[in-house]
């Protein structure tokens, strides 16, 4: 499994600068490839365009139809093994917040930070995971969750934000 060239949350003008510069065919590229893949029918195929846009995605994964994993720094997503990503998911890896109390020029560039999925969790249909999450091993993220922090290896949350509902009993 590859890693992601960064841990934490950065200043998206330092990593798209220092940390992991790039040109403007490979982003073309990553575009093309992320939209042939959301709407590919063969399961295989769409994990592996997303292979090549640059997600890391482990064994016996699966990913559904017109899922939106972040083209533009897909080197910030992991995908462990056994997950299974249901329908219309969004992963973003970046943002491009501003300044909510100022308008002040070149103060609000964003961020970018690396997303985790461990292995064997499952993401419902429509729920959205905002940059910096990990969800945990084994976890349950409820169809339509917005998901703003770290899911607990075992959990299920759901809602917006979303929320611990329940522990998942434990494997008899």
């Amino acid at each position: 499994m590859k890693k992601p060239p960064i841990d934490s949350r950065v200043a998206r003008r330092d990593y798209e600068r220092t940390i992991a510069p790039r040109g403007l065919w490979r982003v073309f590229l990553q575009k093309q490839l992320h939209m042939t893949a959301r709407a590919t029918i063969p399961p295989g195929l769409r994990i592996q365009l997303y292979r090549w846009m640059g997600i890391s995605i482990g064994e016996h994964c699966f990913i559904g139809l017109d899922t939106w994993l972040d083209d533009q720094f897909p080197e910030l997503i992991v995908i462990e093994d056994d997950v299974t990503i249901s329908f219309r998911v969004t992963v973003i890896v970046h943002d491009d917040a501003k300044r909510m109390d100022r308008t002040e020029a070149g103060a609000g560039d964003g961020t970018v930070a690396p997303v985790r999925l461990k292995r064997g969790c499952y993401l419902g249909a429509g729920c959205l995971l905002l940059p910096g999450v990990t969800v945990g091993e084994g976890a349950v993220v409820a169809a339509g969750a917005v998901v703003t922090r770290d899911v607990p290896a075992g959990s299920v949350v759901g809602g917006v934000p979303a929320r611990v509902i329940r522990e998942k009993e434990a494997a008899r």
